[in-house]
């Protein structure tokens, strides 16, 4: 069982988001073994020293598609203590998003403490490649984000197809969310996301959505290479009930997931888009960070 070193997701920049009142590196084996396997990575965010880094644990391993598999994860501090002080972060001091990288699957869970490290029991659904974003906050150095690559043994049941920009009226869960922006949106500039949310059953915007880990709505979005990630909260703001509003900056041009999740009648609700990036205009600039979403930048 070695070691090895998972790659660094970079986390876009995000001007602000307004909701309007509403809304690892390959976990290697050769053999299937019933201890864990280990992946650790390194996160370089702004200053090279002193950061905190994880790794991911998974028993049995490889871990196998349809059955449990527990997750476990160690933060460990620059001198390589395991369980450093973490600063909660809505609610939980650890967000974990499992993502295939085909994109299909997707999961935001919160593994749970346990002594020096946390746990998580997770079903995949089928073999292949994931990632696993582990997603926490440093005392005095705010958001870290680790990507980490596991490989699960077992029949991948769908073979997907190339990924492709989606309609902008997606349905999940009762509800109908309809992105609106305006103009196209481009690499590197400031762009205004707007979701009406509706029932689905009678097309009637909702008055009835209910915070979420703290937040009106969470937005994840990846992009379809997996090297740039954004975990955004909405902030609150006078308006509709059913308004959610996002005003983010897209580094590069291409196709990327964005995963909404919104809670009704006490569940959580997640509708995919895929959005579609546009080439940066030469005098396009990103700006820094202001307003709760989170900035970090890729070293290799």
């Amino acid at each position: 069982m070695i070691p090895t070193r998972a790659r660094h997701t970079r986390v876009l920049t995000v001007l602000a988001l307004l909701v309007v009142a509403g809304v690892s590196s390959v976990l290697a084996g050769c053999s299937r073994s019933e201890g864990p396997a280990v992946t650790t990575t390194r996160r370089i965010h702004h200053e090279e020293r002193r950061l905190y880094t994880s790794e991911v644990q998974t028993s049995p391993s490889p871990p196998p598609a349809g059955q449990p598999v527990t997750l476990y994860l160690t933060v460990r501090d620059d001198s390589g203590r395991a369980g450093p002080e973490l600063m909660p972060s809505h609610e939980r001091p650890m967000h974990l998003l499992i993502i295939s990288t085909d994109l299909r699957h997707f999961a935001h869970v919160h593994p749970a403490a346990d002594g020096d490290r946390f746990r998580f029991e997770h079903t995949f659904e089928e073999g292949g490649e994931y990632f696993l974003v582990v997603d926490y906050q440093q005392p005095g150095r705010g958001q870290i984000v680790d990507r980490h690559r596991v490989h699960v043994e077992g029949a991948v049941h769908v073979t997907a197809g190339p990924l492709q920009e989606s309609p902008r009226q997606q349905r999940a869960g009762g509800l109908e969310l309809t992105l609106r922006s305006e103009g196209e949106l481009r690499a590197g500039e400031g762009a205004t996301l707007r979701f009406d949310a509706a029932d689905a059953e009678t097309g009637l915007p909702v008055a009835d959505l209910e915070p979420y880990l703290g937040a009106k709505a969470h937005f994840m979005v990846l992009s379809a290479d997996g090297e740039d990630f954004v975990h955004v909260h909405a902030l609150d703001d006078a308006g509709g009930a059913s308004k959610v509003s996002a005003h983010a900056v897209f580094p590069r041009p291409g196709l990327y997931k964005l995963w909404a999740q919104l809670q009704r009648r006490g569940v959580v609700v997640t509708i995919p888009f895929v959005l579609r990036i546009g080439p940066a205009r030469a005098a396009s600039i990103s700006a820094p960070d202001s307003s709760g979403g989170h900035s970090q930048h890729q070293h290799h």
